[in-house]
């Protein structure tokens, strides 16, 4: 792990807990599950400074997790968006599926919400929402993942068909 990334991890984790504890949620319920992974999103056709349609792939992956009954996570996610080297996601309403990787750990549902905010160039997708189903559910859940900005040449050129960064999940017990 370079000493960026680690540094962006720990920026996302921090931001994180200021963001959730003003909130109320946080206060009104216990945290059962705090998530540090990576993820990363592809884009095809690969994105440039024109917003284009593009077919979009997510993957997540969480190696280290708080509660020992699932002390690991990955999730993958495919979506369809009009995306640009400016707008790199849309916000929007989805649902993904983390399977745990204590496979007696029923694997979560997280139906959210998500908003892209630019902080310091880079892309902050916040997803806040419910978890429906398995072996958290149910209970409230955010997830915050990091972006950079894309390189301006690639973007100008070629385009971008792939970035990663930071994330975090945070799972509260109501």
């Amino acid at each position: 792990m370079s000493q960026r990334f680690g540094l962006r991890l720990a920026v996302v984790l921090i931001a994180a807990c200021g963001v959730l504890a003003p909130t109320g949620v946080a206060q009104a319920a216990t945290v059962d599950q705090v998530c540090a992974g990576t993820w990363a999103v592809t884009y095809d056709p690969p994105i440039t400074n024109t917003p284009t349609a593009v077919n979009g792939h997510l993957t997540g992956f969480f190696p280290a997790c708080t509660n020992l009954g699932a002390p690991g996570a990955s999730y993958s996610q495919t979506f369809i968006d009009t995306v640009s080297c400016a707008t790199l996601l849309s916000s929007g309403a989805a649902s993904r599926t983390y399977t745990w990787s204590n496979p007696s750990a029923a694997p979560t549902t997280f139906e959210y919400n998500w908003t892209v905010t630019v902080v310091g160039g880079e892309s902050v997708i916040t997803n806040t929402g419910l978890v429906t189903d398995g072996a958290f559910a149910p209970a409230s859940a955010e997830q915050v993942a990091t972006l950079v900005t894309p390189d301006a040449l690639k973007c100008a050129g070629e385009g971008i068909s792939s970035l990663t960064g930071p994330t975090t999940l945070t799972i509260f017990r109501p």
